[in-house]
């Protein structure tokens, strides 16, 4: 009887199966119909016509490599919307080439398309230098207008301090706030540093008046390109991934990492050398302190899939999205830097962020396959790393010297001198940067949100002196032995 169920049970299913099979096509056969594969082909080649072999190539979902003469051909998926190279290290777009974008958008219609890339040689790249910049999220031109400080700032600053190496930008995302009208302007503002620019997407960089993650994309892609690709640089590895998901309706999205993004960084990692250094940029973070209680779909949900697939490589994830300034080490071959949006909170307390990092961005530089990292402050030096309280000064710690260091991790120490006497090391607590808490309280009747206020963070440091009338000096070491030196000021 269980055998006669079963062979009916069988026969009912392959019905229904088949049945649904049926309508699938009928359905999806005509899209498919529409949506073919195109057959791309041309070269890779120099300014001056020289081929340049061994370039990946890619639509997004394969990858193929020009051949001896530069020449490539690659039948895309019916799904793609670009054909793109992965830049080699010692080159860099040349603006002969499709205004200088490494990528291409394909033709709506099915013809057979002839592409070329044009690069340009930039000499020996093993020592650069790359700026991230957190979440503009402009909202109106005055906004935009903001972003070109920044850009002002990141000029000057690579023309002394960076001169002489390859500089190059990376945004994490939100470039606007919901106004994908503003994409343009905002790439004009940060132009004026002279330099390339990589972008990953953010959550209000969607269309959410779309009903799929795709449909939302599209404008971004419009403006950005690709929402995956990679490039070199000297012996740097460069991925950029998409990890926010839109699920249609009033903005809801979650950190999530695609299937064919993760087919697609697969066949990206066989041709790179197990055991390279690999920066990786995406919007959303992968990973965060427990202490900020973050919603679980403010992360990636699936982190640990990435992680693995990155298990054989020494990685530097930069993120955004929180607006506050933290690296964490997600795990013993993953770094995490959760980057500081240059908005501060929303444009409206401008100096600083929410966890009380002054608005700025962080510079990075690539030797070989080593990579330091500091923070720049906008308009100020990058000698100054932190802020120092005087007893009285911080309402937490109102008996206490206290010090907040912005860009701390855990290898960075943290002491204080009285009258130049080593008096020890001061201790790690986490609370509220007083002079962001003070800023909000004197102008909160000026800003466009009410709920306007500080953050917590854990990189605040207090000790009681033993004379409150010696002279205190806090001397911050960074992980790198770059020491810092601050005169606490009593009031």
């Amino acid at each position: 009887m269980y055998l006669i169920r079963k062979l009916q049970f069988n026969i009912g299913m392959t019905k229904t199966i088949f049945f649904f099979t049926v309508l699938l096509s009928m359905i999806y056969l005509p899209t498919l119909s529409y949506a073919r594969a195109k057959e791309v082909q041309g070269q890779v080649r120099q300014v001056d016509g020289r081929s340049v072999a061994k370039v990946p190539v890619t639509d997004g979902y394969t990858i193929v490599f020009s051949d001896d003469g530069g020449h490539y051909r690659i039948v895309t998926s019916p799904l793609a919307r670009f054909v793109y190279i992965t830049v080699p290290a010692g080159f860099e777009m040349s603006a002969k080439s499709n205004a200088g974008n490494f990528y291409i958008p394909l033709p709506k219609e099915h013809t057979a398309a002839t592409f070329n890339f044009v690069l340009k040689p930039t000499g020996i790249d093993s020592t650069h230098a790359f700026v991230v910049l957190g979440d503009p999220q402009v909202y109106n031109t005055a906004d935009v207008q903001s972003c070109a400080l920044f850009a002002e700032d990141i000029k000057s600053y690579k023309d002394s301090a960076l001169r002489g190496i390859p500089v190059h930008g990376m945004v994490v995302g939100d470039m606007v706030g919901d106004r994908p009208d503003l994409f343009s302007s905002v790439k004009k503002s940060f132009a004026l540093a002279n330099m390339s620019y990589f972008f990953s997407k953010g959550n209000h960089d969607l269309r959410t008046d779309q009903r799929s993650n795709n449909t939302a994309s599209m404008l971004y892609e419009e403006n950005f390109g690709p929402r995956y690709y990679a490039f070199n640089r000297g012996s740097i590895h460069y991925v950029v991934l998409d990890d926010v998901f839109y699920l249609g309706g009033s903005g809801e999205y979650v950190g999530y990492i695609s299937e064919e993004q993760f087919r697609w960084l697969t066949l990206d990692l066989q041709k790179v050398p197990k055991g390279s250094t690999i920066v990786m940029m995406l919007h959303m973070p992968t990973t965060g302190k427990g202490f900020r209680k973050i919603e679980q779909r403010q992360k990636v949900a699936n982190a640990e899939h990435l992680y693995t697939l990155l298990k054989d490589y020494k990685v530097h994830i930069l993120s955004g999205h929180t607006h506050l300034h933290d690296h964490l080490q997600a795990t013993p071959h993953v770094w995490e830097h959760n980057q500081a949006s240059i908005s501060g909170i929303f444009w409206q307390e401008k100096n600083s962020c929410a966890d009380g990092t002054p608005v700025g961005y962080s510079v990075y530089v690539a030797k070989g396959d080593t990579i330091t990292w500091k923070y720049k402050p906008l308009g100020l030096s990058d000698n100054i790393q932190c802020r120092a309280y005087g007893i009285g000064e911080n309402t937490e710690r109102p008996d206490e010297l206290t010090v907040l260091v912005w860009n701390y991790d855990d290898a960075w120490r943290v002491s204080w001198y009285e009258d130049g006497v080593y008096a020890g090391e001061m201790q790690q607590f986490t609370g509220h940067d007083p002079q962001t808490r003070k800023n909000i309280v004197k102008n909160k009747d000026k800003y466009a949100y009410d709920w306007i206020w500080t953050t917590a963070t854990d990189h605040l440091f207090a000790a009681k002196p033993r004379n409150p009338d010696a002279e205190m000096m806090i001397l911050v070491e960074d992980r790198f032995g770059i020491k810092y030196k601050t005169y606490v000021q009593q009031k």
